[in-house]
């Protein structure tokens, strides 16, 4: 099965090229403009053409950390090798301006790579500052003019380069640094005439940092099976829009795919109240949650394979944020463990018991349930580096409860009523202590937003360190912050890659799905997610995430339903989404709808999507090729006066 899938992975990546080098044959292309993406905060250009040597080369500092290293031998090489050519020509008022009267006389030879070395670490975290400048300008001056205006920027760039031309790229981290070869690799283009690589509208001055310091991407691996070569090509693509959090939705109810070690239970470091020695000394058969939970035993991820996976995005400056949803969508754990979980399948009826199919819940007060959890949180924390550990907690179904006997009878000895206080009392148990196992290994919990705002729980409100992921809508963004916890934006309405493909459910016949319509790019690039808050709530917004649920998706289809919809995510992310607000960021009602820069950007996520299919990665086309050829043409059609029998 897995095999089949990475064929099918690699014979999309043949066609990728195949279509790439039909692109070299197309008429009336003109020469092309390094459109970014994400747009960077600042940026200055001239209008001369350079070339770059055959031998360029990235300098590095003595003792770099081997993520530099690795990371720049990674750029020189597809730089050195890409025989990427964009599609999207060249803005004519630039091509007006463009100056190749040097290109064959100035080259550059190398970029040099300086990070503070008060922060050569490898840390990499909500505090990382991940911002870094650019220069490429003439080698006159040893004290690059990073630290120009726009009058000066103008200047520079009409000055011609008396002798060469040096780069520099600043940041204060190595991650920083990371970034600034990303957006370089940007600026180089093939020219297909003569097949050398140029840089054009130089000199070129770039100031760029994020607006968010949670920039994430949820992938779902657990309703289909992701295989590990679609992983590591997601986090590649990833790293080109500068995405820096790769949260991993790893377990569902309908499936386990974490291979695990059997242990002892007496070696879990969390106990349970009036155990006997006996059934402390039980073996935990851990290994069955994955050899009875996965759909195959070729449909796994062993320890190395998350341990690889932490590390190579690492490497691309991406944190590894895990989660494994409990206590509701848990029917995977009961092949393994029925004992401890309730209201299994609950076909054909699973609506009593859960959202979707196969129903199925932790059940919270089997003394075991605590048990499994420790023992699986025991194996699975040391693989991540990260501080922080999603606990899920999301659409926990009450009814599924008051429909299990044995927590009818624990609700009965303990004076708990059957009311949604008492089973909130019962729910916070379970959280309580699963926040316990977490914070005892130095993980702060993420939390999807019902706990918060459907539940009332007393661990909540006495650890507002919780971080609240924000998916349903936008409103619960500020319900939140009100609240005074930090919030991860993720709005069903905007940012859910997965919906207006039709319901899966093989009987329901009206064409929808819950979360319709489908999330076009330009939906997508719209959403603020600080719309409507004060300065003081918005400090509480850490960023957001593009998310992915994988009900219909797998290896087959999961570049096309990510890419480069999740580009725009992004780009509002890192830079924003309007050129016309103190944040960058557009806020509807109160802007003119001019000032979202949708329309900029089409040019730009056009020309990421070629990219990006230049690199194996099967991004979907946004625009007939006709349209890519010829900006501005394809917009939405205005009228003087609104034409009879038209819609619009």
């Amino acid at each position: 099965m897995v095999r089949a899938l990475y064929s099918i992975s690699a014979a999309l990546a043949f066609a990728s090229n195949v279509f790439l080098v039909s692109l070299l044959f197309l008429p009336n292309t003109t020469p092309v403009n390094a459109h970014l993406w994400p747009k960077p905060v600042y940026e200055c250009h001239g209008h001369r053409t350079i070339q770059l040597a055959k031998d360029f080369r990235f300098l590095l500092p003595q003792d770099s950390h081997p993520r530099l290293v690795s990371g720049a031998a990674r750029f020189r090489n597809r730089i050195l090798k890409s025989n990427f050519f964009s599609p999207v020509p060249m803005d004519p008022a630039l091509v007006a301006l463009e100056d190749r009267s040097q290109v064959d006389d100035i080259k550059l030879e190398s970029i040099k790579i300086e990070v503070d070395k008060n922060t050569s670490d490898d840390e990499l975290g909500p505090e990382t500052d991940e911002s870094y400048r650019l220069l490429i300008a003439t080698d006159e001056d040893a004290k690059a003019p990073f630290d120009i205006d726009d009058i000066q920027c103008h200047q520079m760039s009409n000055n011609p380069f008396p002798r060469g031309v040096r780069g520099i790229i600043r940041a204060k981290s190595l991650y920083g640094a990371l970034h600034g070869m990303e957006t370089f690799s940007q600026l180089v283009t093939k020219n297909p005439e003569t097949g050398t690589k140029e840089i054009v509208r130089a000199p070129i001055i770039i100031h760029d940092r994020p607006l968010f310091s949670h920039r994430g991407l949820m992938l779902d691996t657990s309703r289909n099976y992701i295989s590990m070569a679609a992983i590591y090509r997601t986090i590649d693509a990833m790293s080109m829009n500068k995405f820096n959090v790769f949260h991993w939705h790893i377990a569902d109810s309908q499936s386990f795919p974490i291979a695990l070690d059997d242990q002892p239970s007496s070696s879990t470091s969390f106990s349970q109240g009036g155990n006997s020695k006996d059934e402390i000394d039980d073996e935990l058969p851990l290994s069955q949650l994955a050899s009875k939970g996965a759909y195959a035993s070729d449909m796994t991820y062993k320890k190395k394979d998350i341990a690889n996976i932490v590390d190579y995005a690492m490497s691309r400056g991406i944190r590894v944020i895990p989660e494994v949803d409990m206590p509701g969508h848990a029917w995977s754990w009961s092949r393994a463990f029925p004992e401890i979980t309730t209201c299994l399948d609950g076909y054909p009826s699973y609506s009593r018991f859960s959202a979707e199919p196969p129903s199925g819940q932790l059940n919270p007060v089997v003394p075991k349930t605590y048990k499994v959890v420790q023992g699986v949180y025991d194996q699975i924390l040391p693989l991540y580096k990260d501080k922080y550990f999603h606990a899920g907690a999301d659409e926990v179904n009450i009814n599924c409860w008051n429909n299990t006997e044995s927590i009818i009878e624990y609700m009965k000895t303990n004076d708990i009523a059957r009311t949604d206080a008492g089973f909130d009392r019962i729910l916070n148990e379970f959280v309580s202590k699963q926040h316990d196992m977490l914070r005892q290994q130095g993980r702060t919990p993420i939390v999807w937003e019902e706990p918060l705002l459907n539940h009332e729980l007393k661990t909540l409100k006495q650890n507002k360190d919780t971080v609240i992921q924000v998916w349903t809508s936008a409103q619960n963004i500020k319900n939140t912050v009100k609240k005074g916890y930090k919030v991860i934006a993720g709005s069903a309405d905007y940012w859910y890659l997965d919906c207006g493909f039709g319901d899966w459910l093989g009987n329901w016949t009206q064409g929808r799905s819950w979360c319709d319509p489908y999330k076009s790019w330009q939906k997508v690039y719209s959403f603020n997610p600080i719309m409507g808050l004060t300065e003081k709530e918005a400090k509480n917004v850490l960023g957001g995430e593009a998310l992915l649920w994988s009900e219909q998706v797998d290896d087959t289809n999961l570049d096309v339903k990510l890419w480069p919809r999740a580009a725009a995510v992004a780009e509002v992310l890192w830079s924003g989404n309007s050129d016309d607000s103190a944040t960058q960021l557009w806020n509807g009602p109160d802007q003119t709808l001019d000032s979202l820069r949708s329309i900029e950007a089409l040019d730009r996520i056009n020309e990421q999507r070629f990219r990006m299919v230049s690199q194996h990665i099967s991004a979907e086309p946004l625009q007939p090729l006709w349209c890519v050829q010829h900006p501005g043409h394809c917009l939405w059609p205005i009228y003087d006066a609104k034409p009879e029998g038209q819609p619009y």
